[in-house]
């Protein structure tokens, strides 16, 4: 436990560190995002036992990391179409030691990680003056969920969640992950508008408290869902790269469907008012 939460420290720094350099160095935050794509990307395929299968890893690699590089323009439009030829026009068709349940799994994953994180910097780009505020807003939800779920389900949990996907989980963790998560976004949004803020800026928490009850709810599913990913992979973890938490996509598997809710929230809901 001492482990899993000095590595869960050592990465929260590492995020704040990348947000406090979004203004002066914005490119920053592209290239870890470029970076935690082709991580959690090579994960998925050494689950899958593709690790070793340069054929496939190469061009997925490469093409993970440049949704966040080069933003959603003509560019990137041509090369998923290139990388979509690849898979489906070359592998699929020619490469014999592949199937196709395994060939819609390397493009599902590929794209779903890809597009889903890039959300990330999609949200930075939409918050302009607010956004660290709502990067790092996004994070908690699902962060602090997985931190709430997992002391309240260690020490408090008996109830089983889903005993056929993730044996661990249990009701009294998922609620303690909901509270936890709740409680943190409301501090973190009473910090940026006490302290972080113009003079005159207000969080609207109407809008703040269902929208993070809903997506801590969104990243325990996102969870359960790579839980049934590894599972299918029959794998424990995706990796050992984070000490006590597993691989990148371990820490950031429940980041996958929040990350977008936020994004879209934020879009119609006016949550700061000024």
């Amino acid at each position: 436990m001492i482990i899993r939460t000095i590595s869960g420290l050592l990465g929260g720094l590492i995020v704040i560190i990348v947000l406090i350099f979004n203004n002066t160095l914005p490119f920053l935050l592209n290239c870890a995002v470029a970076m935690v794509c082709m991580l959690t990307t090579y994960e998925i395929f050494v689950a899958m036992g593709l690790g070793k299968t340069l054929r496939v890893t190469v061009p997925s690699l490469i093409f993970s990391a440049l949704l966040p590089i080069l933003g959603e323009g003509t560019l990137w439009s041509g090369c998923w179409m290139i990388y979509s030829f690849f898979v489906f026009g070359i592998l699929l068709l020619f490469d014999k030691d592949l199937n196709f349940n395994k060939i819609v799994a390397i493009y599902s994953m590929v794209l779903l990680i890809t597009m889903s994180l890039n959300f990330i910097v999609k949200l930075r780009d939409f918050g302009e003056s607010f956004s660290s505020f709502y990067v790092l807003y996004a994070l908690c939800i699902s962060w602090m969920s997985d931190i709430g779920a997992y002391f309240c389900g260690t020490f408090f949990g008996r109830k089983k969640l889903c005993p056929e996907i993730s044996p661990k989980k249990t009701i009294e963790g998922v609620l303690g992950g909901v509270t936890f998560s709740l409680f943190i976004s409301i501090v973190i949004c009473f910090f940026f508008e006490k302290f972080m803020f113009e003079s005159g800026v207000r969080v609207n928490f109407h809008y703040i408290i269902p929208i993070s009850l809903i997506g801590s709810i969104i990243s325990i599913v996102g969870d359960l869902t790579f839980s049934a990913v590894k599972r299918g992979c029959h794998v424990k973890d995706f990796g050992t790269i984070i000490p006590g938490h597993g691989g990148v996509l371990d820490r950031f598997d429940s980041v996958v469907f929040v990350v977008p809710f936020v994004y879209f929230m934020v879009n119609f809901f006016n949550i700061m008012r000024v």
